[in-house]
C-alpha cells in the first residue's frame, strides 16, 4: 500500500506504507486542509511527532519546508520512514529520532530553536490520548502546533483548551485538527 503527496514539488509521488492496523497514515483530505490552513510553510522547521510514514514531514518539504525533525518509537516503521525519506532524497533535510515522542526534551531537539510547525498524531487507539500542551512552548513565535484527535473522543484538555480560546479544532471525518497558534 502507498500514500500519494498532495501538493508540492513532490507532489503525485508515493511513499510506503505498511499493511497494518498499528499505522493510520493522515488522509489526503486531511492534508491538504491543514497545509490549506497554514497557507505556506516556506522556510519552516518541523516537529513530526508519531512519524508513522512520515507523509506529514515529506508533505511539508514538499511545499517549501527547510528542514523536519521526526519522531517514531517503532524500529520497524522508523526504517520504512528512513527509506522513504532516501528514496526521495530528503536525507539532508530531515533528522529522524527512534525514540518515544513523550519522553523527548525540548533540550535533546532544539536548543536554541524552536519549530515554526509541531504536528503530532498519537495512536490514539492504542492509548489514551496524551495532553500534547507541553509542546507549545517548543514553537518559534508565530509558531503553530496541530494535534490529530479522534472526532468521536476529544481529550478532556482540548475541550478545554478551545473554551479558552487557546485552540481550534476543525473536525474531518473521524479526525479532528487541533491547532493552536502561538
Amino acid at each position: 500500500m502507498s500514500i500519494r503527496i498532495t501538493g508540492g514539488t513532490l507532489r503525485g509521488r508515493n511513499v510506503p506504507s505498511p499493511d497494518t492496523s498499528k499505522t493510520r497514515p493522515t488522509a489526503s483530505r486531511t492534508r491538504e486542509a491543514l497545509f490549506n490552513i497554514l497557507q505556506g510553510v516556506e522556510g519552516f522547521r518541523v516537529l513530526d511527532l508519531f512519524a508513522g510514514t512520515g507523509i506529514m514531514g515529506i508533505e511539508a518539504i514538499s511545499r517549501g519546508a527547510s528542514s523536519v525533525v521526526a519522531v517514531e518509537m517503532a524500529k520497524v516503521q522508523a526504517n520504512l520512514v528512513q527509506q522513504a525519506y532516501s528514496s526521495l532524497k530528503l536525507d539532508s533535510k530531515v533528522n529522524l529520532l527512534v525514540t518515544n515522542a513523550l519522553t523527548l526534551s525540548r533540550e535533546q531537539l532544539c536548543k536554541d530553536e524552536g519549530f515554526d510547525l509541531i504536528y503530532a498524531d498519537p495512536p490514539f487507539k492504542d492509548m489514551e490520548y496524551p495532553d500534547l500542551r507541553p509542546f507549545w512552548e517548543w514553537l518559534n513565535p508565530g509558531g503553530v502546533a496541530v494535534f490529530e484527535a479522534p472526532s468521536k473522543n476529544l481529550p478532556v484538555w482540548a475541550k478545554a483548551s478551545e473554551e479558552a480560546g487557546e485552540l481550534r479544532i476543525r473536525k474531518y471525518g473521524e479526525s479532528s485538527l487541533l491547532i493552536y497558534r502561538k
